[in-house]
Protein backbone atom coordinates (compact mmCIF):
# COMPACT_ATOMS: atom_id res chain seq x y z
CA UNK A 1 0.00 0.00 0.00
CA UNK A 2 3.01 2.36 0.61
CA UNK A 3 4.22 1.82 -2.69
CA UNK A 4 0.67 2.64 -4.07
CA UNK A 5 0.54 5.74 -2.43
CA UNK A 6 4.16 6.68 -3.42
CA UNK A 7 3.18 6.07 -6.82
CA UNK A 8 0.27 8.82 -6.79
CA UNK A 9 2.75 11.19 -4.86
CA UNK A 10 5.52 11.21 -8.14
CA UNK A 11 2.43 11.47 -10.17
CA UNK A 12 1.09 14.91 -8.22
CA UNK A 13 4.47 16.16 -8.86
CA UNK A 14 3.71 16.32 -12.58
CA UNK A 15 0.26 17.55 -12.48
CA UNK A 16 1.30 20.19 -14.46
CA UNK A 17 2.08 18.11 -17.71
CA UNK A 18 -1.05 16.33 -16.98
CA UNK A 19 -3.12 19.66 -16.76
CA UNK A 20 -1.58 20.44 -19.91
CA UNK A 21 -2.23 17.10 -21.75
CA UNK A 22 -6.00 17.58 -20.53
CA UNK A 23 -6.56 20.85 -21.92
CA UNK A 24 -5.38 19.79 -25.36
CA UNK A 25 -7.92 17.39 -24.79
CA UNK A 26 -10.43 19.68 -24.06
CA UNK A 27 -9.70 21.94 -26.63
CA UNK A 28 -9.90 19.00 -29.49
CA UNK A 29 -13.34 18.09 -28.19
CA UNK A 30 -14.64 21.48 -27.83
CA UNK A 31 -13.19 21.75 -31.96
CA UNK A 32 -15.19 18.53 -32.81
CA UNK A 33 -18.57 19.97 -30.92
CA UNK A 34 -18.96 23.48 -32.44
CA UNK A 35 -17.72 22.04 -35.93
CA UNK A 36 -19.82 19.09 -36.08
CA UNK A 37 -22.98 20.81 -37.01
CA UNK A 38 -20.85 22.36 -39.94
CA UNK A 39 -19.54 19.26 -41.48
CA UNK A 40 -22.75 17.71 -41.70
CA UNK A 41 -23.90 20.35 -44.22
CA UNK A 42 -21.13 19.50 -46.43
CA UNK A 43 -21.65 16.09 -46.33
CA UNK A 44 -25.09 17.03 -47.12
CA UNK A 45 -24.11 19.50 -50.07
CA UNK A 46 -22.16 16.61 -51.36
CA UNK A 47 -24.09 14.20 -51.68
CA UNK A 48 -26.29 15.44 -54.71
CA UNK A 49 -26.89 13.80 -57.90
CA UNK A 50 -24.49 12.73 -60.01
CA UNK A 51 -23.32 10.36 -62.62
CA UNK A 52 -22.00 6.76 -61.82
CA UNK A 53 -20.37 5.24 -64.80
CA UNK A 54 -20.12 1.30 -64.59
CA UNK A 55 -16.93 0.78 -67.40
CA UNK A 56 -13.93 0.72 -64.28
CA UNK A 57 -15.85 -1.63 -61.30
CA UNK A 58 -13.46 -3.28 -59.52
CA UNK A 59 -15.87 -6.23 -58.78
CA UNK A 60 -14.55 -9.73 -56.34
CA UNK A 61 -16.41 -12.93 -57.67
CA UNK A 62 -16.93 -15.96 -56.03
CA UNK A 63 -18.86 -18.63 -57.52
CA UNK A 64 -19.57 -21.36 -55.34
CA UNK A 65 -22.25 -23.18 -58.47
CA UNK A 66 -20.22 -23.29 -61.42
CA UNK A 67 -22.84 -23.64 -63.32
CA UNK A 68 -23.95 -21.30 -67.23
CA UNK A 69 -25.70 -18.65 -65.08
CA UNK A 70 -22.91 -18.32 -62.85
CA UNK A 71 -20.48 -18.11 -65.63
CA UNK A 72 -22.83 -15.95 -67.44
CA UNK A 73 -23.01 -13.25 -64.34
CA UNK A 74 -19.42 -13.07 -64.20
CA UNK A 75 -19.51 -12.19 -68.21
CA UNK A 76 -21.70 -9.50 -67.35
CA UNK A 77 -19.88 -8.38 -64.92
CA UNK A 78 -16.45 -8.62 -67.00
CA UNK A 79 -18.48 -6.30 -69.68
CA UNK A 80 -18.39 -3.56 -66.96
CA UNK A 81 -14.92 -3.80 -65.21
CA UNK A 82 -12.57 -5.79 -63.63
CA UNK A 83 -13.27 -9.22 -62.20
CA UNK A 84 -11.10 -11.06 -59.81
CA UNK A 85 -12.30 -14.59 -58.69
CA UNK A 86 -11.58 -15.34 -54.70
CA UNK A 87 -12.89 -18.20 -53.16
CA UNK A 88 -10.59 -18.26 -50.27
CA UNK A 89 -10.47 -14.68 -48.60
CA UNK A 90 -12.20 -14.80 -45.49
CA UNK A 91 -15.30 -12.42 -44.30
CA UNK A 92 -13.03 -10.16 -42.62
CA UNK A 93 -10.66 -9.65 -45.36
CA UNK A 94 -13.56 -9.04 -48.11
CA UNK A 95 -14.23 -6.45 -45.85
CA UNK A 96 -11.20 -4.95 -45.58
CA UNK A 97 -10.79 -4.96 -48.92
CA UNK A 98 -14.21 -2.95 -49.86
CA UNK A 99 -13.34 -0.55 -47.57
CA UNK A 100 -9.78 -0.11 -48.70
CA UNK A 101 -11.38 0.76 -52.06
CA UNK A 102 -8.72 -1.80 -53.35
CA UNK A 103 -12.17 -3.17 -55.21
CA UNK A 104 -16.14 -1.42 -54.99
CA UNK A 105 -18.71 -5.03 -55.30
CA UNK A 106 -18.32 -8.43 -53.51
CA UNK A 107 -20.86 -10.85 -55.19
CA UNK A 108 -20.77 -14.67 -54.47
CA UNK A 109 -23.20 -17.05 -56.26
CA UNK A 110 -24.71 -19.48 -53.96
CA UNK A 111 -24.28 -23.37 -54.16
CA UNK A 112 -27.21 -24.52 -56.47
CA UNK A 113 -28.03 -20.98 -57.73
CA UNK A 114 -28.52 -21.84 -61.30
CA UNK A 115 -31.21 -24.95 -60.17
CA UNK A 116 -33.41 -22.79 -58.32
CA UNK A 117 -33.69 -20.39 -60.42
CA UNK A 118 -34.90 -23.24 -63.27
CA UNK A 119 -36.81 -24.68 -60.84
CA UNK A 120 -38.87 -21.30 -60.12
CA UNK A 121 -37.68 -21.25 -56.58
CA UNK A 122 -36.57 -18.09 -54.52
CA UNK A 123 -33.01 -17.01 -54.19
CA UNK A 124 -30.66 -14.46 -54.70
CA UNK A 125 -26.82 -13.18 -54.95
CA UNK A 126 -24.64 -11.92 -51.71
CA UNK A 127 -24.29 -8.83 -52.31
CA UNK A 128 -21.20 -6.96 -50.59
CA UNK A 129 -20.08 -3.01 -51.08
CA UNK A 130 -18.24 -0.59 -49.20
CA UNK A 131 -21.26 1.86 -50.07
CA UNK A 132 -24.08 -0.15 -49.62
CA UNK A 133 -26.59 3.38 -48.88
CA UNK A 134 -25.32 5.03 -52.22
CA UNK A 135 -28.08 4.97 -55.23
CA UNK A 136 -24.96 3.63 -57.43
CA UNK A 137 -24.98 0.44 -55.21
CA UNK A 138 -28.56 -0.02 -56.09
CA UNK A 139 -28.43 0.50 -59.48
CA UNK A 140 -26.06 -2.23 -59.85
CA UNK A 141 -27.63 -4.60 -58.19
CA UNK A 142 -30.80 -3.93 -59.97
CA UNK A 143 -28.92 -4.28 -63.13
CA UNK A 144 -27.43 -7.96 -62.07
CA UNK A 145 -30.73 -8.89 -61.01
CA UNK A 146 -32.39 -7.44 -64.08
CA UNK A 147 -29.75 -9.91 -65.75
CA UNK A 148 -31.00 -12.80 -63.89
CA UNK A 149 -34.93 -12.07 -64.34
CA UNK A 150 -33.97 -11.77 -68.33
CA UNK A 151 -32.22 -15.67 -68.01
CA UNK A 152 -35.25 -16.54 -65.91
CA UNK A 153 -37.68 -15.67 -68.52
CA UNK A 154 -36.09 -17.22 -71.32
CA UNK A 155 -35.70 -20.65 -69.81
CA UNK A 156 -39.55 -20.22 -68.77
CA UNK A 157 -40.16 -19.76 -72.57
CA UNK A 158 -38.25 -23.40 -73.60
CA UNK A 159 -34.42 -22.16 -74.07
CA UNK A 160 -31.36 -24.30 -72.41
CA UNK A 161 -29.35 -22.99 -70.02
CA UNK A 162 -26.36 -21.81 -72.33
CA UNK A 163 -28.41 -20.63 -75.04
CA UNK A 164 -30.97 -18.67 -72.20
CA UNK A 165 -27.54 -16.84 -70.74
CA UNK A 166 -26.09 -16.17 -74.43
CA UNK A 167 -29.26 -13.82 -75.55
CA UNK A 168 -29.72 -12.34 -71.80
CA UNK A 169 -26.45 -11.36 -71.89
CA UNK A 170 -26.82 -9.83 -75.68
CA UNK A 171 -29.79 -7.41 -73.65
CA UNK A 172 -27.54 -6.38 -70.64
CA UNK A 173 -24.75 -5.56 -72.62
CA UNK A 174 -26.69 -3.30 -74.99
CA UNK A 175 -28.95 -1.67 -72.22
CA UNK A 176 -27.47 0.12 -69.09
CA UNK A 177 -23.75 1.51 -69.11
CA UNK A 178 -24.07 3.74 -66.28
CA UNK A 179 -26.86 5.09 -63.81
CA UNK A 180 -27.92 8.39 -62.16
CA UNK A 181 -26.96 8.42 -58.86
CA UNK A 182 -28.49 10.55 -55.43
CA UNK A 183 -27.24 9.75 -52.54
CA UNK A 184 -29.45 10.94 -49.45
CA UNK A 185 -28.04 12.60 -46.43
CA UNK A 186 -29.69 10.14 -44.68
CA UNK A 187 -27.20 7.69 -45.14
CA UNK A 188 -24.34 9.97 -44.03
CA UNK A 189 -23.69 11.95 -40.25
CA UNK A 190 -27.32 12.24 -39.25
CA UNK A 191 -26.73 13.07 -35.54
CA UNK A 192 -24.28 16.04 -35.10
CA UNK A 193 -23.76 14.70 -30.97
CA UNK A 194 -23.35 11.12 -32.95
CA UNK A 195 -20.57 12.35 -35.30
CA UNK A 196 -18.98 14.75 -32.86
CA UNK A 197 -18.47 11.59 -30.47
CA UNK A 198 -17.06 9.71 -32.71
CA UNK A 199 -14.23 11.44 -33.91
CA UNK A 200 -13.76 12.26 -29.88
CA UNK A 201 -13.64 8.73 -29.15
CA UNK A 202 -11.17 8.40 -32.41
CA UNK A 203 -9.28 10.88 -31.10
CA UNK A 204 -9.19 9.47 -27.18
CA UNK A 205 -6.12 6.87 -28.47
CA UNK A 206 -3.93 10.01 -28.98
CA UNK A 207 -5.23 11.86 -26.03
CA UNK A 208 -4.88 8.96 -23.33
CA UNK A 209 -1.34 7.89 -24.72
CA UNK A 210 0.36 10.90 -24.29
CA UNK A 211 -1.65 11.39 -20.97
CA UNK A 212 -0.45 8.41 -19.68
CA UNK A 213 3.33 8.35 -21.22
CA UNK A 214 4.15 12.41 -20.44
CA UNK A 215 2.81 12.53 -17.62
CA UNK A 216 2.31 9.03 -15.18
CA UNK A 217 5.48 7.64 -17.54
CA UNK A 218 7.42 10.15 -16.86
CA UNK A 219 6.84 9.55 -12.81
CA UNK A 220 7.50 6.09 -13.19
CA UNK A 221 10.74 6.99 -14.94
CA UNK A 222 11.60 9.18 -11.55
CA UNK A 223 10.02 6.13 -9.01
CA UNK A 224 12.95 4.09 -11.09
CA UNK A 225 16.07 7.06 -10.46
CA UNK A 226 18.71 5.50 -8.50
CA UNK A 227 17.87 7.06 -5.13
CA UNK A 228 14.51 6.67 -4.65
CA UNK A 229 15.11 3.28 -6.15
CA UNK A 230 17.28 2.49 -3.15
CA UNK A 231 14.88 3.51 -0.81
CA UNK A 232 12.30 1.09 -2.64
CA UNK A 233 14.90 -1.99 -2.47
CA UNK A 234 15.38 -1.10 1.63
CA UNK A 235 11.54 -2.03 2.16
CA UNK A 236 10.70 -5.32 2.66
CA UNK A 237 8.98 -5.25 -0.93
CA UNK A 238 9.39 -8.16 -3.47
CA UNK A 239 11.54 -6.50 -6.21
CA UNK A 240 8.42 -7.74 -8.66
CA UNK A 241 5.51 -6.73 -6.79
CA UNK A 242 7.28 -2.55 -7.59
CA UNK A 243 6.18 -3.46 -11.46
CA UNK A 244 2.91 -4.57 -10.05
CA UNK A 245 2.47 -1.69 -8.17
CA UNK A 246 3.16 0.31 -10.65
CA UNK A 247 0.75 -1.34 -13.67
CA UNK A 248 -2.07 -1.00 -11.06
CA UNK A 249 -1.24 2.74 -10.54
CA UNK A 250 -1.72 3.01 -14.66
CA UNK A 251 -4.92 1.27 -14.53
CA UNK A 252 -6.27 2.66 -11.96
CA UNK A 253 -5.39 6.38 -13.54
CA UNK A 254 -6.53 5.08 -17.06
CA UNK A 255 -9.72 3.39 -15.35
CA UNK A 256 -10.67 7.36 -13.92
CA UNK A 257 -9.72 8.59 -17.66
CA UNK A 258 -12.38 6.26 -18.91
CA UNK A 259 -14.93 6.91 -16.77
CA UNK A 260 -14.91 10.55 -17.77
CA UNK A 261 -15.35 9.32 -21.60
CA UNK A 262 -18.09 7.12 -20.56
CA UNK A 263 -19.93 9.82 -18.34
CA UNK A 264 -19.34 11.98 -21.13
CA UNK A 265 -20.49 9.68 -24.03
CA UNK A 266 -23.92 8.98 -22.43
CA UNK A 267 -24.36 13.11 -21.07
CA UNK A 268 -23.61 14.15 -24.91
CA UNK A 269 -24.64 11.44 -27.36
CA UNK A 270 -26.59 9.37 -25.37
CA UNK A 271 -30.17 9.25 -27.58
CA UNK A 272 -27.83 8.52 -30.47
CA UNK A 273 -27.80 5.30 -32.71
CA UNK A 274 -24.33 4.44 -31.58
CA UNK A 275 -24.75 4.52 -27.97
CA UNK A 276 -28.12 3.17 -27.70
CA UNK A 277 -27.62 0.37 -29.82
CA UNK A 278 -23.54 -0.04 -29.12
CA UNK A 279 -22.85 1.65 -26.11
CA UNK A 280 -21.68 -1.37 -24.44
CA UNK A 281 -19.05 -1.80 -27.35
CA UNK A 282 -17.71 1.83 -27.21
CA UNK A 283 -17.24 1.27 -23.23
CA UNK A 284 -15.66 -1.75 -24.18
CA UNK A 285 -13.62 -0.77 -26.72
CA UNK A 286 -11.91 2.27 -23.85
CA UNK A 287 -11.46 0.00 -21.91
CA UNK A 288 -9.29 -2.19 -23.64
CA UNK A 289 -7.68 0.44 -25.67
CA UNK A 290 -6.82 2.08 -22.14
CA UNK A 291 -4.91 -1.22 -21.14
CA UNK A 292 -2.90 -1.66 -24.41
CA UNK A 293 -1.75 1.90 -23.44
CA UNK A 294 -1.15 1.24 -20.03
CA UNK A 295 1.08 -2.00 -21.20
CA UNK A 296 2.65 0.59 -23.57
CA UNK A 297 3.84 3.02 -21.16
CA UNK A 298 4.99 0.21 -18.53
CA UNK A 299 7.14 -0.48 -21.44
CA UNK A 300 8.65 2.67 -22.20
CA UNK A 301 8.93 3.92 -18.71
CA UNK A 302 11.46 0.46 -18.23
CA UNK A 303 14.05 2.45 -20.25
CA UNK A 304 16.18 5.65 -18.55
CA UNK A 305 14.84 8.27 -20.42
CA UNK A 306 14.65 11.67 -20.18
CA UNK A 307 11.29 13.63 -20.13
CA UNK A 308 11.79 15.28 -23.19
CA UNK A 309 13.04 12.01 -25.09
CA UNK A 310 9.61 10.40 -23.03
CA UNK A 311 7.71 13.34 -24.61
CA UNK A 312 9.52 12.82 -28.36
CA UNK A 313 8.76 9.21 -28.69
CA UNK A 314 5.38 8.85 -27.01
CA UNK A 315 4.15 12.28 -29.67
CA UNK A 316 5.77 11.09 -32.45
CA UNK A 317 4.64 7.21 -31.82
CA UNK A 318 1.19 8.45 -31.22
CA UNK A 319 1.26 10.84 -34.25
CA UNK A 320 2.39 8.55 -36.44
CA UNK A 321 -0.51 5.60 -35.72
CA UNK A 322 -3.15 8.25 -36.01
CA UNK A 323 -1.87 9.32 -39.25
CA UNK A 324 -1.19 5.29 -40.33
CA UNK A 325 -4.21 3.82 -39.10
CA UNK A 326 -7.22 6.35 -40.21
CA UNK A 327 -7.38 8.12 -37.20
CA UNK A 328 -6.30 11.91 -38.42
CA UNK A 329 -6.62 11.37 -42.13
CA UNK A 330 -9.60 8.77 -44.08
CA UNK A 331 -8.09 5.35 -44.31
CA UNK A 332 -9.35 5.16 -48.36
CA UNK A 333 -6.41 7.66 -49.47
CA UNK A 334 -3.98 5.87 -47.61
CA UNK A 335 -1.95 3.53 -49.94
CA UNK A 336 -2.77 -0.34 -50.09
CA UNK A 337 0.72 -1.21 -49.00
CA UNK A 338 -0.07 1.86 -45.61
CA UNK A 339 -3.29 -0.04 -45.38
CA UNK A 340 -1.82 -3.34 -44.61
CA UNK A 341 1.16 -2.33 -42.54
CA UNK A 342 -1.53 -0.47 -40.21
CA UNK A 343 -2.84 -4.05 -39.25
CA UNK A 344 0.01 -4.33 -37.22
CA UNK A 345 -0.62 -1.48 -34.95
CA UNK A 346 -2.60 -1.30 -32.11
CA UNK A 347 -4.48 2.08 -32.63
CA UNK A 348 -6.05 0.70 -36.25
CA UNK A 349 -8.16 -2.25 -33.94
CA UNK A 350 -9.43 0.97 -31.65
CA UNK A 351 -10.82 2.42 -34.91
CA UNK A 352 -11.79 -0.59 -36.00
CA UNK A 353 -13.94 -0.99 -33.46
CA UNK A 354 -15.62 2.29 -33.71
CA UNK A 355 -15.82 2.31 -37.46
CA UNK A 356 -17.52 -0.91 -37.28
CA UNK A 357 -20.64 0.63 -35.21
CA UNK A 358 -20.75 4.13 -36.09
CA UNK A 359 -23.50 4.35 -38.60
CA UNK A 360 -22.78 6.13 -41.69
CA UNK A 361 -19.18 6.10 -41.46
CA UNK A 362 -18.17 4.01 -44.77
CA UNK A 363 -16.89 1.22 -43.15
CA UNK A 364 -19.04 -1.57 -44.25
CA UNK A 365 -17.58 -4.31 -41.51
CA UNK A 366 -20.44 -6.05 -41.18
CA UNK A 367 -21.46 -4.85 -37.21
CA UNK A 368 -22.25 -8.27 -35.28
CA UNK A 369 -20.78 -9.55 -31.54
CA UNK A 370 -18.25 -11.61 -33.24
CA UNK A 371 -16.50 -9.11 -35.20
CA UNK A 372 -16.11 -6.35 -32.43
CA UNK A 373 -14.92 -8.79 -29.81
CA UNK A 374 -12.33 -10.19 -32.21
CA UNK A 375 -11.20 -6.38 -32.19
CA UNK A 376 -11.45 -6.10 -28.80
CA UNK A 377 -9.14 -9.23 -28.35
CA UNK A 378 -6.61 -8.59 -30.01
CA UNK A 379 -6.40 -5.10 -28.10
CA UNK A 380 -6.04 -7.33 -24.73
CA UNK A 381 -3.35 -9.72 -26.88
CA UNK A 382 -1.16 -5.98 -27.43
CA UNK A 383 -1.53 -5.22 -24.12
CA UNK A 384 -0.64 -8.53 -22.78
CA UNK A 385 2.24 -8.63 -24.79
CA UNK A 386 3.34 -5.18 -23.26
CA UNK A 387 3.13 -6.26 -19.94
CA UNK A 388 4.68 -9.25 -20.31
CA UNK A 389 8.25 -7.64 -22.58
CA UNK A 390 7.79 -4.74 -19.61
CA UNK A 391 7.99 -7.42 -16.97
CA UNK A 392 11.43 -9.62 -18.88
CA UNK A 393 13.22 -6.41 -19.40
CA UNK A 394 12.54 -5.52 -15.39
CA UNK A 395 13.76 -8.67 -14.38
CA UNK A 396 17.29 -8.43 -16.67
CA UNK A 397 17.66 -5.32 -15.31
CA UNK A 398 17.22 -6.27 -11.80
CA UNK A 399 19.71 -9.62 -12.54
CA UNK A 400 22.54 -7.18 -13.70
CA UNK A 401 21.94 -5.11 -11.12
CA UNK A 402 22.28 -8.01 -8.53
Amino acid sequence: MQLYKNFFKLIKANRFSIMLYTGIMIMFALCMIFSAPYQIDKNEESATEKSADYKNLGVIFRDNDNSELSKGIRAMLASYGDVEEDNDSSEESISDILYFSIADYFIEVPAGFQSKIDAGEETALNYNSHSQVSGKTFSFVNDVDGFVNVYRSYRAMGMDAKTAVEKSLEMSTSEVKFGVVTEKKDALHTNENEYALYMILLYFTYSALCILCCTVGASIISGNKKEIANRIGAAPVKPGQHTWVQMGGLMTFASALVLFFIIFSYLYAGSSDMMTKYGWAVVLNLITTAFYLCGFTLLVSNFNLSVSSLNLICNSMGLSMCFLCGIFVPFYILSSSVQQFAHILPFFWTGKVLNTIYAGSGMNYTCNAANIFSALGIQVLYGLAFVTIAIVIKKIKQGKAA
